[in-house]
């Protein structure tokens, strides 16, 4: 995979993550565990801490191109 392939796939995966935010927000999925109670599907935290992860990466490659 090139660097503009790459760069392409970090920001569709950038928006993905993106929708997923927006969607936790809006409708939250939850499982349940097996202690009764029920949790997030995907944390928060997470979600945030990739979207970040993903800006940089891509800013990183933009910077690489340019």
């Amino acid at each position: 995979m090139d660097t503009q392939q790459e760069l392409q796939h970090l920001r569709q995966l950038l928006l993905n993550y993106e929708e997923l935010a927006t969607d936790q927000e809006d409708d939250p999925s939850y499982v349940a565990r097996g202690n009764g109670f029920c949790d997030a599907k995907y944390s928060t935290d997470f979600i945030e801490g990739r979207i970040a992860q993903l800006r940089q990466q891509i800013a990183q490659l933009e910077q690489t191109l340019h």
